[in-house]
Parts: C-alpha cells; structure tokens; sequence
C-alpha cells in the first residue's frame, strides 16, 4: 500500500500564508485590509509587478482610498514597508518576512548568547522551540484572562520576559492571573513591572511565590495556596473559582488552617472541585465551627445529639414507670391483684368467693 497525490493538469498555482499572520493578525483586522494584504501578497509571490494599488481596488471592487488606508493599517503593526516612488498612489510595498521578525524582535539574545558559544541554531528551530507544550499553553492561559487572542508585540513581550527574568511559563500565568484577576489591571507595562518585582524577590516556583505574597498579606497568597492544595499547580484558578473562596475568608470567617483541613483529604479525589469542600465548609459554618479544637472536641455532633436524645427518652420512662408505683399503697395494691383474681374467676364460671374466705385468700397469695 501507498500513498500519492493526484496530478493537476493545469498548474493554478497557490500562495502559502505563515500561520503566524493567520493567528497572531488577521483576528484583528478589519476585513477589506485583510482582502488587501493577501492579494498584494499573492502578486508579490508571483513577482508580477505590473499590479499596483489600483489594480487591486478593481479586483476587489472597493475604493482606492481603503487600499491605501489597508497599507496604513499593515506598516503600523509592522509588518510591510512602503518605499515611496514617483506615484502617490502606487508605491512599493515590502511583506516583511514575519518568521525572521519573530527573530529579531524575540530570540535576538537568545540567538547572540548561541553565537558567544559557537552553537548556531536555525531560524524556525529557535521558533518552534519557543512553541513547547508548556509555552503553548501559558499563552492560552494568558487569552483566556484577557478574553481574547494575543497580538504578535504581546506574545513577543512574554516571551523576552521568560527569558530575561528566568521565568517559568507557569509562573508566569500565575503573575498575569494576579494581575488581571485580583488587581484587575490589563497594562503590560504593570505586569512587567509585577514580574520584575517577583523575580528581584526571588520567585521561581509556586512554594516561593506563596511565601512572597504572604509576607505581603496579599490575598493572592490565599488562591495560590489552596491552588497548591487541591493540586491545581498548574492551572490558574476562575473567577468564580476566586468568588468561592472569598466567601469561605470573608463571609464565613474561616482560617487558612480550617481551609486546608477541609481540603487535606482532596488528593484521594479523582477530580477535586470547590464545589464539592464548599459544602462541607458550608455544614461547618451552620454547625458553628471556627477552629481545628471545634472538629477535635465534637467530631460527631449528630450522633452526639442521638445519644443525649435517647438517654434522656429512657430516663423519662423509668422515672414515669418509678412515679406510677410510688401512687400506690401496700393495701390498694393488694385489692387490684383482688379484683383480677376475682375477674377471672368469673370469666371461667366459678364462684367468686366472699372477702375473708380462707380458701380465696391462698389462691390470692
């Protein structure tokens, strides 16, 4: 068995677009400056320089004026160069090469640190290793905070920093989380600023980064560690998920210690949820419990209250019993086994005899 592509009669040719202005640029764009930079791109690849920007308001059956505000748009974010020439109207256009702009605006240190040490590393090497699994999913991590995909100067930024600041991808989902989930602040400039300082203080892993934030008295230091806790090392708490636990601290009054102590037992859970301790930190909230002594000295406070019930249930019998025989006297006693005695004499069709027989007064006793 084998595999093959089928021949094409006539060669139609094709235009191979980089992934990168799939993913990183188009996402923005408006839709005729997308049409304009693909179609110029297409005339660039098949060096036909007789099309211009007139020719491609034709083609695309829109004003000359949007071709040319399209060229504006694309030199702005950095990715074509115009080279004026004698035509206003129909200048050059230059498709910067976005592969080797990742590479000289990212992994130019990387590359001159490679150079120092006589090892050379090829262009789209040094870009796909920046695209690891753990690199992949802190930048997902990171849009799913900021609601929204990243720009090229964005992931560019978070790339330099891991370098510069040797940090680990997944503290560095954690420094945005804090950021923009508990400071609520989206600046880049700011999160730089928080990533400097973390790295000044030593930070390089959850243990250090916890510790940081609770010399501070940061509440971030709470999420983190019962992240820890629950095994959630690598995965950045949701708001809701931060919601919850603001209300187990605040509302409800609980202590780091009582926190954990509901939680110890989550690494024998397949599938640890807050959910799920936020029902158990809810009964001991209702049951009155604010301390680990609470837990220790009544463990079992529905069997506890069992117990009493039925101890008292039983007291109350006996005592009710005791009451009952203390109403009667030796005499009044004595005339009840009469009467029974003499019921049933009368129910077997005997003669009841009279009060004083010597007889009746044996069977009596």
């Amino acid at each position: 068995m084998s595999f093959f592509l089928q021949e094409m009669q006539i060669d139609l040719g094709d235009t191979p677009i980089e992934n990168i202005f799939i993913t990183d640029y188009m996402p923005f764009a408006d839709g005729t400056y997308v049409k304009v930079y693909l179609l110029g791109y297409k005339y660039a690849k098949d060096k036909q320089q007789k099309f211009n920007n007139e020719t491609i308001a034709k083609n695309l059956k829109i004003p000359l004026a949007d071709v040319l505000n399209a060229w504006d748009h694309w030199e702005k974010e950095g990715i074509v160069i115009r080279h004026q020439s004698d035509d206003d109207y129909n200048y050059l256009v230059e498709f910067v090469n976005l592969k080797q702009l990742y590479v000289d605006n990212v992994y130019k240190h990387i590359s001159k640190i490679n150079q120092e040490k006589g090892i050379y590393v090829d262009n789209d090497k040094l870009i796909s290793s920046s695209r690891g699994a753990e690199n992949k999913k802190m930048m997902q991590e990171i849009e799913e905070m900021f609601g929204r995909p990243l720009k090229i100067k964005e992931k560019q930024k978070i790339v330099s920093w891991l370098n510069n600041y040797k940090m680990k991808p997944e503290i560095m989902s954690q420094a945005f989380s804090y950021c923009i989930n508990n400071k609520k602040v989206k600046r880049f400039n700011y999160i730089e600023s928080v990533v400097s300082g973390w790295h000044d203080a030593g930070v390089c892993d959850i243990d250090t980064m916890a510790e940081y934030l609770e010399n501070r008295n940061d509440r971030f230091f709470v999420y983190s560690r019962i992240s820890k806790a629950l095994g959630f090392n690598n995965r950045i708490l949701t708001e809701a998920e931060m919601k919850t636990i603001d209300k187990w601290v605040d509302e409800w009054g609980f202590s780091m210690d009582m926190i954990l102590k509901c939680l110890e037992n989550s690494t024998k859970i397949s599938n640890p949820n807050l959910n799920y301790f936020d029902s158990i930190l809810n009964k001991w909230y209702n049951s009155g419990y604010k301390t680990i002594d609470d837990l220790r000295n009544d463990k079992k406070p529905e069997n506890k209250q069992k117990v009493i019930k039925e101890t008292i249930k039983t007291k109350n019998k006996f005592h009710n019993f005791d009451q009952k025989i203390k109403n009667y006297s030796e005499e009044e006693l004595e005339q009840i086994v009469r009467n029974r005695f003499n019921k049933k004499l009368d129910k077997l069709g005997l003669q009841v005899p009279e009060e004083g027989d010597e007889n009746s007064e044996k069977a009596i006793n």
